[in-house]
């Protein structure tokens, strides 16, 4: 010990020999320290941590730098499961006393096992995890995380105790019972503790068994002799009870063991057995109300999981239906951008073969707006494109092509705005004809009928229904008749020869028709009996081009 005004070591003297204070006080506080550190590690001792504790806070009060005070509450702490503190404590000590301090081996102890600090702050986290899950009346999820704590640092006194009071409140009274047994061990004379077992002893009427008389025999011996009487404590009080003497025979002290020995089994049989049962039956029967409690909420939380699983099951179904639909419009949109580009370009043929391929229903405002100026703007091209290929192949009595493309004609006119319109129709139902497809060739025909009345006799002669009556308008033809409105009826002319010949060119619609009904045309093959309008070209009776 050193003076505390001039650092001087101390001796017996109250003075100090430095600088001649008076430090009578300053020992007097040394002294009343270490006795309380005394105090405090005879508490320890019997392992009353609580007021161990306390007189080691009281000690540091009075002396701060008494180092093994300090160095005694922190394995306090640690007994208690409150590590933390414990550390706060000795590295407190180390700093106070560098060198020759237990407080090294203690931290050093610590710091090698990292496994063992780790759960330390995990049972810490988890502690005041629960502690906020009592606040909030989260109990269940309270209680599991207590228990982790208590399976992680089973000397944590505050994790037993309010797990213990949370199975009070549940009226769980003898799993708190034990769980107080348990922080008893630790701290046998903690008064939270004791209070708790003694509101369950009131509630259960049941004893815990815990106390204990701690009983000091004194004999007063005097020249080698007994006095003759018998001191203990029994609690507070003194008790003196003289020795009695008394003779017992062989025969009486053997019966007196089998009476005990009976005794004792009787007892265990009709009374602890019976406990023992029930006890064990209690807490099955409790064990199994808590599995199906367990069981119905997991049920209850798995079926409302299955719920919204489905739930968002639906609703990606519905999304990837939306995405689906939104990405087919972005095709149509862009496709719809190609076709214009096309057509601004001066590519009308690419823009209008493109624009069929295209519905109406996929657009909506400004897009289905700019879809039908595409439409009316390119339905002219596309329909003379395929109106000259059709004719083309119908003069080469390619039926089956001139019928493909005259059907497109017609598709791309289908308001009948083309001045071809007509023959577009009629070249189209003569293909059919020609095919043997009647059915369409009758459609066809009855299409000229509606839409053009006036030229119906031209027509009706090739219906199915009038060539199954017999009347064959097509003996007297050619394979060009009905082409436009021209008829094969022709002016009867005299050559020098004296031959009549009515071999003499019609034009009606723009299209020239040479025929000769008598069938005594004289001219050659290479003789022109049809003109093109479109493309200007003339061909032979046999539908070949004439250069």
């Amino acid at each position: 010990m050193r003076c505390i005004y001039c650092n001087t070591p101390l001796g017996a003297s109250d003075y100090c020999t430095g600088c001649g204070a008076d430090i009578s006080i300053q020992k007097r506080i040394v002294r009343i320290s270490n006795l309380l550190y005394n105090e405090g590690l005879e508490k320890a001792r019997i392992r009353d941590m609580e007021g161990a504790i306390t007189c080691l806070k009281r000690s540091l009060k009075f002396s701060k730098e008494n180092t093994n005070a300090r160095n005694l509450l922190g394995l306090c702490y640690y007994e208690t499961g409150e590590a933390v503190s414990a550390l706060c404590e000795w590295v407190i000590s180390k700093n106070l006393q560098a060198e020759d301090n237990l407080a090294d081996y203690y931290i050093d102890q610590m710091q090698n096992n990292k496994n063992k600090l780790d759960s330390i702050n995990q049972t810490i986290r988890k502690y005041n995890q629960s502690v906020l899950y009592c606040r909030e009346d989260n109990e269940d999820m309270a209680i599991i995380q207590l228990k982790k704590v208590i399976s992680r640092n089973p000397r944590l006194v505050k994790a037993y105790q309010l797990l213990a009071l949370l199975y009070m409140k549940r009226q769980e009274y003898e799993r708190a019972r034990k769980l107080l047994r348990k922080a008893i061990q630790i701290d046998a004379t903690n008064t939270t503790t004791l209070r708790y077992l003694q509101e369950i002893e009131s509630a259960t009427g049941r004893g815990t068994g815990l106390a204990r008389r701690h009983r000091r025999i004194e004999k007063d011996e005097e020249d080698g002799q007994v006095s003759g009487t018998l001191r203990y404590l029994s609690g507070n009080e003194m008790i003196i009870q003289p020795t009695t003497f008394r003779d017992s025979s062989t025969i009486a002290t053997f019966i007196n063991i089998i009476l005990g020995i009976l005794l004792g089994g009787a007892i265990v049989w009709f009374l602890i057995v019976p406990a023992n049962r029930q006890s064990v039956n209690n807490s099955a029967n409790q064990q199994v109300t808590e599995a199906n409690a367990k069981l119905a909420t997991v049920q209850v939380q798995a079926e409302e999981l299955q719920e919204e699983i489905d739930g968002y099951a639906d609703q990606i179904a519905e999304a990837e239906e939306d995405r689906d639909a939104a990405l087919a419009k972005a095709e149509s949109y862009d496709a719809l951008l190609e076709v214009a580009n096309l057509y601004v370009s001066g590519d009308e043929s690419t823009a209008a073969e493109q624009l069929l391929e295209l519905n109406g229903a996929d657009f909506d405002d400004n897009a289905l707006a700019l879809y039908e100026t595409l439409s009316s703007a390119v339905s002219a091209s596309l329909f003379t494109e395929y109106y000259s290929a059709g004719t083309t192949a119908y003069v080469q009595k390619d039926y089956q092509s001139a019928a493909e493309n005259l059907a497109k004609a017609v598709e791309a006119d289908p308001d009948r705005e083309q001045s071809e319109h007509y023959n577009a129709l009629l070249y189209l139902g003569m293909a059919y004809y020609y095919l043997g497809d009647t059915d369409n060739a009758d459609e066809i025909f009855n299409q000229i009928i509606e839409y053009y009345p006036s030229n119906a006799s031209v027509v009706e002669g090739y219906l199915s229904s009038s060539s199954a009556s017999g009347d064959d308008t097509s003996s007297n033809t050619l394979d060009l008749s009905g082409l436009g409105d021209a008829t094969t009826a022709g002016t009867a002319e005299t050559d020098a020869a004296g031959t009549t010949d009515t071999a003499d060119a019609y034009s009606d619609d723009g299209i020239t028709i040479y025929d000769d009904s008598t069938g005594t045309d004289t001219t050659t093959s290479a003789d022109a009996v049809w003109t093109d309008p479109t493309t200007g070209l003339q061909y032979d009776a046999n539908g070949n081009v004439i250069n």
